[in-house]
């Protein structure tokens, strides 16, 4: 008694400390978030790039998907979805319990027994079982219901670990669109600064210049005041152009998986020249979107998804059967056989349930339609988004061209006029420091134009969900859409049959 005593006590004191260790209250929230805090401050400090380091774009893309946290987040739920796909597939496997008992006797157990009539025979005490008895038993049992409820949760599992590596590639390219962006913010925006601070240098006296000018009436003062604020307007461009410089620095940094600060140096030659881009036609790229696209993948796994739920719901409708296997042994030497064998099935059939799985049934059949209104709806959607990405590149194009233009009619004019050597006296040097201010100006927006036409390119291969779009890209992806059209023919003269 005294033994059950102490073995209660101590299980409703593991008990307790099991419950008041799993209670945190505010203080140890702060205190934990405190921690993570620190830590996570160092880790951010301690990944930090080289300081004489150019990176290029493909450089930029590597890396943003090797260290991204984002990307790495779709990635670790990835391997979660594999491992539950995983899970499901073992849970088809059968029931196997093995059961072992053994007991023991003080004493031999003894019966007696007594005569029906009174003149028939009596016995003495009789035993039928040893002292001490081993019983072994395996149980081998298989339900077939559940055998195919944990197929189709092994399938739907299936389906939601794609699912989840299509979310995967979506991030990709969604993360390597970002990336392009502030690349070229940060490439365009270097470009700005040094083109202004040489700028700025070689016209540092242009101030002293408009005051001399202005004193001597050379210029009225109108024109004073409107060099004066050209001038200034240069300087305050200068300083956006720092600010967006270090913004687009610390948003890169920060895409690309490091530190956040300003200190990185991107390489700007690609905005030396205009590259050019081939486009197939769009209804090409329009089929190949549709193909491509991850979105409309996963609603078609979603779809595949629900009509599983339906082929289950289909599956619990039949009566459940169980079948087991069971081997006994038992060491008793009194038994005639001491082995053998139990061969047994077990069915039931709850009729009250049809109804309620036949509504589920309906339910999900619903689903699986508003899936493929929804794929219909979606795929619409993509094809908008490929043809609203094509109209910005060729905008994108004709601004880019019309400030190239502007800026090799500036260039030339000032090219010209630097050659003329008759050009004299201070009034002249004013007037080529305006057409530097201009050319300089038309310089920075041509840059800026050629940095949105790349990001335009880029927008165009996402809103696709391809990476690159060479000949070769496009030819293959062609023959794959064309070895589909027979099926999709098929489809079609099903849905018109309806």
């Amino acid at each position: 008694m005294l033994k059950t005593y102490f073995s209660v006590v101590i299980a409703l004191g593991f008990v307790t400390i099991l419950t008041v260790t799993g209670c945190k209250s505010e203080e140890d929230f702060r205190i934990e978030r405190a921690n993570n805090a620190r830590l996570h401050f160092e880790m951010a400090q301690f990944k930090e790039l080289p300081q004489d380091v150019h990176l290029t774009l493909p450089e930029c893309i590597r890396l943003a998907l090797e260290n991204n946290l984002d990307a790495k987040v779709y990635k670790l739920e990835e391997a979660v979805a594999r491992e539950m796909r995983t899970a499901e597939v073992l849970g088809m496997l059968p029931e196997i319990n093995i059961n072992n008992n053994f007991t023991g006797r003080s004493n031999t157990p003894a019966s007696s027994s007594k005569a029906y009539k009174s003149g028939g025979a009596t016995y003495g005490a009789s035993t039928s079982s040893d002292r001490n008895i081993n019983a072994f038993n395996i149980d081998f049992a298989l339900s077939i219901m559940d055998f195919g409820l944990a197929f189709f949760n092994s399938q739907q599992a299936h389906d939601r670990y794609l699912m989840r590596q299509q979310r995967s590639e979506r991030v990709s390219q969604n993360l390597t669109l970002d990336v392009v962006r502030v690349y070229f913010q940060v490439a365009a925006a270097q470009r700005a600064m040094n083109i202004t601070r040489g700028l700025l240098n070689t016209c540092r006296d242009r101030t002293d210049l408009i005051k001399r000018l202005s004193a001597a009436k050379k210029i009225t003062p109108f024109r004073a005041f409107d060099e004066t604020s050209r001038f200034i307007e240069m300087e305050r461009k200068l300083t956006g152009y720092i600010l967006d410089y270090q913004n687009a620095c610390i948003e890169l940094r920060s895409l690309l998986g490091y530190y956040p600060t300003a200190n990185i140096t991107v390489d700007d030659s690609v905005l030396a020249k205009v590259p050019e881009f081939k486009f197939p036609e769009m209804e090409v790229m329009e089929q190949i979107a549709l193909m491509k696209r991850p979105e409309l993948y996963e609603i078609d796994m979603q779809k595949h998804i629900n009509v599983v739920e339906c082929r289950k719901v289909l599956l619990s409708m039949f009566p459940s059967a169980r079948l087991f296997a069971d081997y006994n042994n038992n060491n008793n030497s009194y038994l005639y056989k001491e082995n053998w064998w139990e061969l047994g099935i077990q069915s039931a059939f709850n009729l009250l349930k049809i109804p309620q799985k036949i509504g589920e049934y309906m339910s999900y059949q619903a689903q699986v339609e508003a899936e493929q209104v929804r794929s219909y709806g979606q795929a619409i959607t993509v094809m908008a988004q490929v043809r609203i990405a094509h109209a910005d590149i060729l905008a994108n194009k004709e601004i880019l061209d019309t400030n190239t233009r502007t800026f090799e009619n500036y260039n030339t004019h000032l090219t010209n006029s630097l050659k003329n050597q008759q050009i004299t006296g201070d009034l002249s040097r004013l007037e080529l420091d305006h057409m530097r201010l201009m050319t300089a100006e038309s310089d920075i927006q041509r840059i800026m134009a050629l940095g949105n036409y790349y990001v335009s390119y880029y927008r165009l291969l996402n809103a696709i969900g391809i990476r690159s779009m060479t000949d070769s890209d496009v030819k293959a992806l062609t023959e794959e859409f064309n070895a589909a059209q027979g099926e999709a023919k098929k489809e079609i003269a099903k849905a018109e049959q309806k």
